[in-house]
């Protein structure tokens, strides 16, 4: 039974991987696609990115809100393989794609399938594992994450947009068939011992209402949104940045994807740091995050004026630490029914930021391409002043540890009694 859990999860994990290796065939492809489609500028690709980000924010709301009642229906399992087809099938498609047009509308589709998977994958994580070991196995999904869109970036440099995504889909598909036949069912855990009541993963209005009076989530989903910005930005304009500036696609292509070796380090290594800070003192997490994203939102802001391999490296590094801490912060604070929805919305608050974020670059650099280089200051700017939204954490996490601390001994103060 554990090796099928675990093989479950990797099965998952694989997913997520390919969804990002599919994703990071854009950013090294973005000079190629406006060669490609002679009716696309940088607008244009804004338009992609914009499109993209909407449909999986849509997606991501509609089935945070209806995957238990379809999941009821259909089973989670025939859910999520039927999600993950909606962005396998047009991926591979988009290889085919004759006209920006058809590329713009099979990026749309499988966007579709991708926003799914944050309410319903990491719901079946949820309930593979207990309570102590979700954390380990959420960080495990960052690790994915970084891995796909640095192998998609190199790969789809070298190969091509066409045949990377072929790729992509072709293990899209092989994982989905693994998936089928060799995963387990998970079953809903319950809350507490003391409570009938299961955990709840639907995304719903009441649910988003309650965390909005909790000091601490607000600030750090805040802060979210502006890192939301400049990652998406970055993620999918920094190699064409670079490749201006160094007057070479490879070696821009190089430079990002070891500078993006960091933040993997960083994100590992900032929740270490809570980890050890938090035993010591209930602000050690909202330290490690502050710090971290002043030094690294800083030296990043030198590495794309000035790009040295150090600064990269190191402002990555740094400035992941709160990657670590935020969903460990949230969780201190709300009470268990929620967890699920404060991680959907840290989701959906990204998607927000990027849809902000690729709206405005595709708007300075429309018509001046060389506005880039001030677009992507901007955007770390942003994502520099977002540190100020860590003030809320640091006055407010105290005691809504506390309070929320009290809320869950209440019952089982009762059972005792």
């Amino acid at each position: 039974m554990k090796s099928q859990k675990n093989t479950t999860f990797q099965l998952i994990l694989s997913f997520y991987f390919c969804i990002y290796f599919c994703l990071g065939t854009i950013p090294a492809n973005i000079d190629t696609l406006m060669t490609d489609f002679n009716d696309l500028a940088q607008f244009g690709i804004g338009i992609v990115l914009v499109s993209a980000l909407i449909t999986s924010t849509i997606s991501m709301l509609v089935f945070g809100y209806f995957s238990e009642y379809l999941s009821e229906k259909f089973t989670r399992k025939k859910l999520f393989l039927a999600t993950n087809l909606l962005w396998i099938i047009p991926y591979g498609f988009i290889g085919f794609a004759p006209t920006y047009t058809i590329f713009l509308l099979f990026i749309i589709i499988g966007a579709t399938g991708n926003g799914a998977f944050l309410p319903i994958g990491f719901s079946i994580i949820g309930d593979l594992y207990e309570p102590e070991q979700r954390g380990v196995k959420f960080g495990s999904m960052m690790v994915g994450q970084f891995l796909g869109n640095g192998v998609g970036i190199i790969l789809g440099g070298v190969l091509g947009w066409r045949i990377s995504f072929a790729i992509g889909s072709i293990l899209g598909i092989l994982t989905l068939f693994r998936f089928m036949y060799f995963s387990t069912k998970p079953l809903r855990k319950e809350r507490h011992v003391n409570s009938s009541e299961k955990n709840r993963y639907k995304i719903s209005y009441n649910d988003i209402r309650e965390l909005v009076k909790t000091k601490t989530v607000v600030g750090i989903l805040l802060f979210v949104f502006c890192s939301g910005i400049a990652t998406s930005v970055i993620s999918y304009w920094a190699i064409f940045h670079l490749s201006l500036r160094l007057g070479s696609k490879s070696s821009a292509i190089l430079l990002y994807t070891i500078a993006g070796v960091g933040a993997l380090l960083g994100a590992v290594m900032g929740g270490m740091l809570g980890d050890i800070l938090s035993k010591r003192s209930k602000e050690g997490r909202i330290y490690v995050s502050i710090i971290g994203v002043i030094l690294g939102a800083s030296l990043l802001l030198l590495f794309y004026s000035y790009p040295f391999i150090l600064f990269g490296m190191f402002g990555y590094f740094f400035v992941f630490f709160s990657t670590g801490n935020q969903f460990a912060l949230c969780v201190d604070v709300v009470s268990p029914n929620l967890k699920s929805t404060v991680n959907g919305l840290n989701g959906i608050m990204i998607n927000l930021g990027g849809i902000v974020g690729n709206t405005l670059i595709s708007s300075l650099i429309h018509g001046n391409i060389g506005m880039i280089s001030i677009s992507i200051t901007v955007v770390l700017s942003i994502w520099l002043a977002g540190s100020v939204f860590w003030i809320l954490p640091y006055f407010y996490y105290k005691k809504e540890k506390v309070a929320q601390e009290a809320v869950v001994k209440i019952p089982i103060i009762n059972i005792v009694v």
